[in-house]
């Protein structure tokens, strides 16, 4: 059985907000803007793009337990046992599943829309940047929930953990992404038939996304 998030019994701390939204705090002693500037400068060291997919699913791996040994602690301190975190098992690469390849694809069509030349002064928008923000992060939290699915079926307690809350934090995205399009929509006439497409395929992926 999936346990039910009671945020009166355990709130995610306020840092874990800085994972999802488009401007984080940026704070030097916050746990993830912290590692995310330290990431960033690894993947410019070395010459690649600190915001391409392959740079930001490296940094969720390498990432993935440091999370949850801060979570762990942070509930630990209030009086919870969230889970056994040193037997955690590794959940399967992004590309082995369906859903996440669909969204994946979708994600792209949209940066499509973004990096278009003929796209004009609408890429200075809020709408644009949300677009461009959050259909990253969707994909992220897509294969996220997949993930804590896995561990579920897999009799992990850590899936139980984070089910409530990554379904909270992708109604949160899929609200985002919708506005931002539906805006755009009324307000970009020549841009209209190539955005109304995205808006279509991404009402069809919400039902499932929301049955993860």
């Amino acid at each position: 059985m999936i346990k039910e998030f009671d945020n009166k019994k355990f709130k995610m701390p306020k840092w874990m907000e800085c994972t999802r939204r488009r401007v984080p705090c940026g704070r030097d002693d916050c746990p993830i803007c912290s590692r995310i500037k330290k990431d960033r400068q690894r993947h410019i060291e070395r010459g690649e793009d600190p915001d391409a997919a392959e740079s930001v699913f490296e940094d969720v791996s390498r990432n993935f337990k440091e999370a949850l040994q801060m979570i762990k602690k942070d509930a630990e301190s209030k009086g919870f046992d969230v889970a056994n975190i040193e037997n955690i098992q590794e959940p399967p690469a992004p590309e082995e599943f369906p859903l996440w390849k669909e969204v994946k694809k979708w994600r792209d069509s949209a940066l499509v829309f973004v990096d278009n030349p003929e796209t004009g002064f609408w890429i200075y928008t809020e709408q644009v940047q949300d677009l461009s923000w959050y259909a990253d992060t969707l994909t992220a939290k897509v294969y996220r929930q997949l993930c804590n699915k896995w561990h579920i079926k897999n009799n992990d307690d850590y899936g139980e953990f984070d089910y409530q809350y990554t379904k909270y934090i992708l109604k949160e995205c899929l609200g985002i992404l919708k506005k931002s399009l539906r805006k755009l929509i009324r307000n970009d006439q020549e841009q209209r038939k190539e955005l109304r497409p995205l808006l279509f395929v991404l009402i069809k992926l919400e039902k499932q996304i929301i049955k993860i």
